[in-house]
C-alpha cells in the first residue's frame, strides 16, 4: 500500500486507498477513491513475470479497450510504475445467472477487432517463456504433448487477433445489459479460438448457449472444423495453465499447491477421453 500511495502522492492526485482486496502472483489490487470516484487500483509487481505480462499497458491499447467500453472506465494509468486505476464497476450482486451470451460474443468480437500500429507480443512469445522451467518438468508427457499441440495449432494460416487470454468467469463482469472484461495482464496476439474456448469452458456453456455466443461473435455456421478448433484450444488452454503454474512455482516455490497442479492434470486426462 505504501508503494501505491508514494506513486500517487508524487503526482499530487486526490485519492484515498481504503483496503487491499487482492494479492496475486503478478499484481496487488486495492479498493479506494480517485478524484472522489469509487475506484479499483491495480499495481503490478516488479518481478520476472513482467517479461510476459502487461502488454496492454503499452502503446495505445489500454485506451482503445476502455474507449470501446470493453473494460471499466480507466481513470489513470502510468506505464513506468505499471499502475492502472479503474472506475469501480458495480457488478450484479443478485443470484441471477448471466444469460446474454449473444451480447457476450459481440463484446469479445469488439476486443478482437482492436488493432495497433506497434508490435505486440504474441501467444507464441508467452508460451516459449512459460516453457522456461526445470528439465524434469519439460521432459514430462504433458509438457511434450502441450508442445506438440501448440505446434499443430500454429501451423497454416489464421487471422490472429488481440486476445485477452484469461477470460475465466471472474474476469467477466455484468450488470443489466452491460458487460466488461477485467484483468488484461496476459493480453497478446493469439487465435480467436483461445478466448472463445475459454469462455465456453469457464462459463460451462451448454450447446444452445455456446451457439448464441458464437453467433454473437459472428460465426453463424458452426462447422465440424470450428468445433474441432474450439475443442483443441480448450485443451491448449489447460496445458497453458499447467505450464504457467509450474513456471510460477520455479520462481515462487509452492505458490500453486500440489492439489491445483493435480486438478489441471486431471482436467487434461478427462479432456483426452
Amino acid at each position: 500500500m505504501k508503494k501505491l500511495e508514494t506513486i500517487l502522492k508524487k503526482e499530487n492526485y486526490n485519492f484515498k486507498v481504503i483496503e487491499q482486496i487482492g494479492d496475486g502472483e503478478t499484481s496487488q489490487i486495492f479498493l479506494g477513491e480517485f478524484n472522489n470516484t469509487k475506484s479499483i487500483f491495480k499495481l503490478s509487481k516488479k518481478n520476472k513475470f513482467n517479461l510476459i505480462i502487461n502488454e496492454y499497458f503499452k502503446n495505445e491499447i489500454i485506451q482503445k479497450i476502455a474507449t470501446k467500453n470493453i473494460s471499466p472506465k480507466v481513470l489513470f494509468h502510468n506505464l513506468h510504475s505499471e499502475l492502472i486505476i479503474y472506475e469501480y464497476f458495480e457488478k450484479d450482486s443478485s443470484d441471477k445467472q448471466f444469460n446474454n451470451f449473444y451480447q457476450l460474443g459481440k463484446k469479445l468480437k469488439e476486443l478482437h477487432e482492436i488493432t495497433s500500429n506497434k508490435k505486440i507480443k504474441t501467444f507464441k512469445d508467452q508460451f516459449n517463456l512459460y516453457l522456461n522451467v526445470s528439465a524434469s518438468k519439460r521432459d514430462s508427457k504433458n509438457f511434450k504433448d502441450a508442445i506438440d499441440l501448440f505446434n499443430e495449432l500454429n501451423e497454416g494460416i489464421e487471422n490472429y487477433v488481440l486476445s485477452h487470454n484469461d477470460l475465466n468467469s471472474s474476469n467477466v463482469l455484468f450488470k443489466n445489459n452491460k458487460i466488461v472484461f477485467i484483468d488484461f495482464e496476459y493480453l497478446s496476439i493469439n487465435s480467436k479460438y483461445s478466448d472463445l474456448s475459454k469462455l465456453i469452458d469457464s462459463l460451462n456453456l451448454k450447446t444452445l448457449e455456446k451457439d448464441k455466443l458464437l453467433k454473437g461473435y459472428g460465426i453463424d455456421e458452426i462447422s465440424n472444423s470450428i468445433k474441432t478448433k474450439i475443442k483443441k484450444w480448450s485443451l491448449m488452454n489447460i496445458y497453458t495453465e499447467l505450464i504457467w503454474a509450474n513456471y510460477i512455482n520455479e520462481y515462487n516455490k509452492n505458490y500453486f499447491d500440489k492439489d491445483y497442479i493435480n486438478l489441471l492434470e486431471k482436467k487434461i486426462k478427462q479432456h483426452k477421453q
